[in-house]
Parts: C-alpha cells; structure tokens; sequence
C-alpha cells in the first residue's frame, strides 16, 4: 500500500502536477489526498485502485494526442465543478471523497 502513494507522488512531484489536479482526477478533494499521502487518513480500496490505474496511465501520457489530454482536463474540469456542488448543496465529506458507500 505504500508502495502506491509513494509512486503517485514521485511522478506527481517529478510532472508538477499540484495535489489539487491530482485530487480532482482521483476523485477525493485535495485535503483528503494529502491526510492519505502524510498517514493521517487510511487509503481505501477503491483510491488504492484509482492511484494505481492514474499510474498506469502515466506510462501511456506521452504517446497521447492534444485532443486527448483536452478531453482529460475537460474531464477535470468537470469534475471539479460536480465537487463544488455537491460541497454547496450539503453533502458530507465522506459521500463527496469517495471514502465511504458500496
């Protein structure tokens, strides 16, 4: 398991990529990313699982097309309006994280 979080923040560190685009693309906030990479949050299954896909996907990253890495950051783009709506509407921080449910 920490193999994991020490490979997603080595490339993340390596592509300057901040925790909040990287958050955004795992879909946790940032503030949960960091207590997950610092310990003080436990890394779920399901976060395990998505690091570890955006890590494979890395090896792939420079074989892209532009209109591929657009597609991505409308993607992230999108996502992180969705966040901010479901932070306005209510929700709790464990359905918006990911952290908990099925």
């Amino acid at each position: 398991m920490a193999e994991v979080i020490h490979e997603i923040e080595r490339i993340r560190l390596a592509a300057r990529i901040s925790q909040a685009e990287i958050s955004l693309t795992l879909g946790v906030t940032q503030g949960h990313y960091s207590k997950v990479i610092n310990g003080k949050a436990e890394l779920s299954s399901k976060l395990q699982e998505r690091m570890q896909i955006w890590i494979s996907a890395q090896a792939d990253a420079g074989q892209e097309t532009a209109t591929a890495r657009r597609i991505k950051q409308l993607a992230v783009s999108i996502r992180q309006q969705c966040i901010e709506l479901m932070h306005l509407a209510g929700l709790p921080s464990e359905v918006i994280d990911g952290s908990t449910g099925p």
